[in-house]
């Protein structure tokens, strides 16, 4: 088997093709540049079969695995992804693959046939590849190992651990994965971190019952209080007084990335960084009892960093669904209005519009042609019901939040309703309502009307939260990210979707 010179630097191109996915997913001058010096750093791997091998054993699950990802996330596999996949249960993960549309699989399935073909080209000819190299390529195919021995040496000089290493190749693909995967170790090993309390609350609690209801999946562009018209989606909220809806940036794509922003005002691994406490917590600490009631689907018998925020400081806490339709938390929030406790926090989350949207609402009640439509004007019908209720409670001052943690792709982005990178998965609905109580003791705290442009993040709702409970939060909690801080991964919105609202 010959080799000549041009017939080397094909076999190094295709083996280039199996470090193809993050190019793909972004292409760029840059992207390339690391593609090819990936390729090159790991290519002693491609001149043994043994190694060749167990590279392709990696590579090829790997880069389908992060093609398929960014397909509807549009970046490669990270931490936040591996908690989604650890906290998701079958059924879920069975809705989830059947809202995959057709383009999605594909590209995965066009990528893995070209990877599958560039195996076996690499295998066929590894055999005739360092036999006829010059001495030449020989010693500059050697550099990788020179690089790797250098890198080593320094971790041992320097006493680098795991996480630094990988830190240190993170550009080098796949080792994302490896920075990934420690980064959820991290998170996984600090669940039962105990947050650091600021000092008590300096004022006395603005509202004695506090209901704050989280949203799943739900975009502010589907919410017709903020321009929404092909239908009436908040029809029954309409006729509430005094109530204030306002278009929101989602802080991630996912529950796992954007939960933590609306808890603790900071990102999971920030939180973690500075023992962030949350509004749960915060409410606790301030005197309130505090309910939590969840109608989310996870494992109920592990814990993780999500659960634990909410449960750690929850008086009341209870899992009265796994993804049942929202209405079973009517009850639980019933029984705790009617606690008497003095002061109360009570939390329900939601399972929203989460895809497979058909199956969020009783299809009886909701006749609409559109099924995320449908799934909308339920949380609404739920969400003017809980006001109500809240409203009959006490004629103390009670308010009730709702903010969605992200949105969803839609059409004419793409088929069906399901997770993706456009405006409408990142512009959430939050919505705000006080009693006559409140609104008699602090007038102008809270304003009614509808706004859908974006001016704040989510995190302005626990900021808000936390000040009703009797904390200055830019004095007590000053390391939570500012609401006016438009920005997602560190590159501000405004930016990310300069062609138009479905490609960033």
């Amino acid at each position: 088997m010959h080799f000549g010179r041009r017939a080397h630097l094909g076999y190094f191109l295709v083996w280039v093709l199996l470090f193809s996915p993050p190019f793909l997913i972004h292409p760029s001058l840059k992207e390339a540049g690391y593609t090819l010096l990936s390729a090159f750093v790991f290519f002693p791997l491609a001149m043994k079969r043994p190694w060749l091998g167990a590279a392709c054993a990696v590579l090829l699950p790997v880069g389908a695995a992060n093609m398929l990802h960014a397909s509807f996330l549009h970046s490669l596999i990270d931490e936040f992804t591996l908690a989604t996949l650890l906290r998701t249960e079958a059924q879920e993960t069975q809705e989830f693959f059947e809202n995959l549309d057709a383009a999605q699989i594909l590209q995965c399935l066009a990528w893995l046939a070209a990877a599958l073909a560039a195996a076996a080209y690499l295998w066929r000819h590894c055999p005739g590849l360092r036999w006829t190299m010059t001495r030449k390529a020989q010693a500059a195919w050697a550099l990788p190992a020179v690089l790797w021995l250098g890198l080593g040496l320094t971790g041992m000089v320097q006493h680098y651990n795991a996480y630094a290493y990988a830190h240190k190749l993170r550009h080098f693909y796949p080792m994302q994965m490896g920075v990934a995967a420690l980064r959820f170790g991290e998170l996984s090993q600090s669940v039962f971190y105990t947050p650091k309390l600021p000092s008590p609350a300096t004022g006395k609690p603005m509202a004695h019952t506090l209901v704050v209801v989280i949203g799943e999946s739900a975009s502010s562009h589907r919410w017709s209080l903020l321009g929404y018209t092909k239908e009436d989606t908040n029809s029954a909220l309409r006729s509430v007084p005094h109530l204030g809806v306002h278009a929101l940036l989602a802080n991630g794509q996912t529950t796992a990335k954007a939960l933590p922003f609306i808890l603790t005002g900071q990102s999971a691994a920030t939180s973690l960084q500075t023992l962030a406490p949350s509004f749960v917590d915060l409410a606790r600490h301030a005197g309130f009892k505090t309910f939590v009631f969840s109608n989310s689907r996870f494992f109920e018998n592990s814990e993780d960093l999500y659960t634990q925020m909410l449960r750690r400081s929850a008086d009341v806490y209870q899992k009265v669904g796994n993804g049942a339709y929202d209405e079973v938390l009517t009850a639980p929030l019933a029984r705790a209005l009617a606690d008497p406790a003095e002061y109360k926090l009570i939390v329900l989350h939601t399972y929203g519009s989460h895809p497979d949207v058909h199956k969020r609402y009783p299809k009886a009640r909701y006749r609409g042609e559109d099924p995320y439509d449908a799934s909308i004007r339920y949380t609404s019908d739920l969400l003017a019901q809980w006001i109500a209720m809240l409203d009959g409670a006490s004629r103390l001052p009670g308010l009730l939040f709702y903010v969605s943690d992200h949105g969803l792709s839609t059409p004419p982005c793409v088929e069906g309703f399901h997770h993706s990178v456009t405006r409408s998965t990142y512009e959430v609905p939050m919505l705000s309502w006080a009693n006559a109580a409140f609104r008699a003791q602090h007038p102008g705290w809270l304003e009614p009307g509808y706004q859908g442009q974006v001016r704040h993040s989510t995190t302005l709702l626990p900021f808000l939260v936390a000040q009703l409970q009797g904390y200055e939060p830019s004095r007590a909690l000053p390391q939570w990210q500012d609401s006016r801080l438009l920005q997602v991964n560190g590159r501000p919105y405004e930016q990310l979707f300069r062609q138009d609202a479905c490609t960033p």
